[in-house]
């Protein structure tokens, strides 16, 4: 296992993307021809969720709106412009990189008995024996308080449910159609494990983080839509800390004394260990405290994220 500087770039490419080009191009025409729209016909903005009572998101589906008639001669010639210049641009040789550098660069993209992955902590790029890596995966997985070996592919079944919360929303109007046309995946991906070595705690045989991308899976919209709707409610908590800037401006607030003591803790397989009901008694009780969602969309709300967990 090595794990190399976080510093290390490697060479881009100066061949030519033409066909990524074209691509930009097109998406540039586009955002020119919507701009020159909205501006003969303004959108008029609504306040979420004043006219039905329930709190909304601004969620939807992103649209694929076009109004090609407003495509000019300038913006033709500039599109022909450009494509004819990308033609006359003669690919470069990058001498960034050693001849040497660029054949270990290929034998480490070629070699099947290693993996390459980011360091959990540090910024570091780790290369570790596949034998190795595959071991701490199995060492997680096999961890039965945790994961649990099925003898199916459940996706179908568990899309179902799904389908059934959302269309419980959409019955209630606690969803709108946008919010019900966004939170529908019709074709969901099965989410991906991995870890990541954790090698600030052992550098010959680091263990791993742990994670599950479920990037566009059954429960991936869902979990945004609840996101949206508590973390506006989180960021009251008196606790509450975005991230490292606000842990140092809070404690420039505080005239210090000589008895203080600086403390930090750290909770070992902190979201494993929230009992789920727990959990879910402790986000209703604050959202109930807060006032500012009624009790009935509460209680979808809590439904959905015991559904996603």
């Amino acid at each position: 296992m090595k794990v190399l500087n976080k510093g290390l770039k490697f060479a881009p490419t100066k061949k030519i993307d033409k066909f990524g080009v074209f691509v930009d191009l097109q998406k540039f025409k586009r955002s020119l021809c919507l701009k020159k729209y909205f501006l003969k016909d303004p959108v008029t903005r609504q306040v979420l969720g004043e006219n039905d009572g329930w709190r909304h998101t601004e969620l939807k589906k992103k649209s694929h709106f076009y109004p090609k008639h407003l495509i000019s001669k300038e913006i033709t010639t500039f599109e022909t412009m450009v494509l004819d210049e990308m033609e006359k641009i003669q690919p470069m040789r990058s001498q960034n990189l050693t001849k040497e550098e660029k054949e270990a660069l290929k034998e480490l993209a070629e070699d099947t008995t290693i993996t390459i992955k980011p360091a959990d902590k540090g910024g570091g790029i780790v290369i570790l024996n596949r034998e190795d890596y595959d071991e701490e995966s199995l060492r997680i997985l096999n961890d039965r308080d945790v994961y649990q070996r099925i003898p199916y592919n459940p996706t179908e079944e568990i899309k179902k449910k799904f389908d059934k919360y959302i269309q419980k929303g959409e019955n209630n109007e606690f969803l709108n159609e946008k919010e019900t046309d966004y939170l529908t995946v019709k074709y969901p991906k099965i989410p991906v494990f991995y870890h990541l070595p954790k090698v600030h705690k052992n550098l010959n045989k680091p263990p791993g983080r742990p994670i599950v991308s479920g990037i566009d899976s059954i429960s991936s919209k869902v979990a945004e839509y609840l996101d949206h709707l508590l973390q506006p409610i989180v960021r009251k908590i008196p606790s509450y800390l975005k991230d490292t800037g606000d842990i140092i401006r809070s404690l420039n607030t505080i005239t210090w004394e000589e008895n203080f003591l600086l403390v930090t803790c750290d909770v070992r397989s902190l979201y494993t260990n929230i009992p789920h009901n727990r959990g879910c008694e402790a986000i209703k009780t604050m959202l109930l405290e807060d006032g500012e969602i009624k009790k009935e969309q509460i209680d979808y709300i809590v439904e959905g994220i015991a559904l996603i967990l």
